[in-house]
């Protein structure tokens, strides 16, 4: 077969031929550089023709005869980069535009004033104590058999959950508290039926529950120092594009965007400390002296190993376990220690039971829990809130 070079082509043109019929003949890349070498009087490689030939395909204005075999190489790793940088500035203005999200949620924050704070008990309490929060679902409007439940009904089980915690502060003389958020803080929407259970968009929901939560601990700081601990993972709270699976988004959860608003609702108040590791899907912290741990729930799959597999997780050895999610309350003991047990303690709803609940026939009351703690025996008491 002749590879003889036409009267009116280039060099160039000749070379894009040539190499454009080597599948239709079979040919190797180095058949087609001795081919096209004998021909022109080139001493190329057939690796320099392949290159060119790629090169040429996307570029037409690439001349062969004008570039070494070493800008073949050199204009593919530049085009490998500027691929690179692409992806890379596309990361960036997305970045950005959460940034600015961000920024811009901030800036709309009105900081609550700090209130005038009551005297903290003169004697000294040894003790120590947590108060859950969980599974508030703002947002969600239903009636049930024994439960009604709005974003007015959520409001008015605060304020009574606040009278009932300041009696308890006052009668026990409690001077610190761990709060504790335990998540599923909005309804969300995990599934199209829970838009017939939204009475709001959930942005609104995110913004109306981060308010009621701030001015919650705001109220409650006039007379104890709180350290406020929240767990920035839920299933309600998740977003779930189109088409992803449940956790499958793990930091794509509104939580956190809770956990910064009250944060900066709360500045300026000294006695609350706001605890923002959002590093993690649950939360630790000590009571005195005893290792604990915080998180929603929807992520163990057994309650009797849940300790012993954190513990395992993390390398650190946990007494107690706090946890939502349930809708119920549990006190659970799986193990013990010296002096005191291991337990893993499930917080009741403060939306208390829905129409899923009725058809399983497992309700509790809507409720929350402080549980009382000291150093040598751990958890020795728990006061319960009913609060519908």
């Amino acid at each position: 077969m002749s590879f003889e070079r036409l009267q009116p082509e280039s060099s160039n043109d000749y070379i894009v031929r040539i190499c454009s019929m080597k599948d239709d003949l079979g040919f190797t890349w180095d058949d087609i550089a001795d081919a096209i070498n004998q021909e022109l009087g080139l001493d190329r490689t057939g690796n320099a023709y392949r290159k060119y030939y790629a090169v040429h395909k996307h570029d037409t204005s690439f001349k062969f005869d004008k570039e070494t075999e070493e800008s073949v190489a050199v204009r593919l790793e530049r085009n490998k980069l500027q691929a690179t940088k692409l992806e890379a500035n596309r990361y960036l203005r997305q970045y950005s535009r959460f940034e600015l999200f961000y920024e811009n949620i901030r800036e709309a924050i009105e900081i609550l004033p700090v209130p005038t704070m009551e005297p903290l008990p003169a004697e000294y309490n040894d003790k120590d104590y947590v108060l859950a929060l969980a599974d508030m679902h703002y947002g969600s409007t239903f009636e049930s058999e024994n439960n009604d439940y709005s974003r007015e009904e959520c409001s008015d089980r605060l304020s009574k959950l606040l009278g009932d915690v300041i009696e308890y502060i006052k009668y026990e003389g409690v001077s610190h508290l761990n709060v504790l958020s335990l998540g599923d803080s909005i309804q969300g929407i995990l599934r199209i039926t829970d838009l017939q259970l939204n009475d709001i968009p959930v942005v609104d929901c995110v913004v109306e529950v981060s308010r009621l939560l701030a001015q919650f601990l705001n109220n409650l700081s006039k007379y104890v120092v709180v350290d406020y601990y929240a767990v920035s993972a839920a299933n309600h709270s998740q977003t779930r594009p189109i088409g992803s699976k449940a956790s499958e988004l793990a930091t794509e959860d509104v939580e956190r965007i809770v956990i910064n608003y009250i944060h900066d609702m709360l500045r300026e108040n000294k006695r609350i400390s706001i605890h923002t590791d959002l590093s993690r899907d649950y939360v630790d912290f000590q009571i005195c002296g005893h290792n604990a741990i915080a998180m929603h729930g929807h992520q163990i799959k057994n309650m009797q190993t849940a300790i012993k597999d954190m513990s395992a997780l993390c390398q650190k050895f946990y007494d107690y376990m706090f946890i939502g999610h349930y809708h119920s309350a549990q006190e659970l003991c799986v193990g013990e220690r010296e002096g005191h047990n291991i337990e893993v303690l499930v917080s009741p709803s403060i939306i208390g039971s829905c129409q899923y609940s009725d058809k399983l026939m497992r309700g509790a009351k809507a409720a929350a829990k402080i549980y009382e703690f000291d150093e040598p025996h751990g958890h020795i008491g728990t006061k319960t809130f009913i609060l519908n």
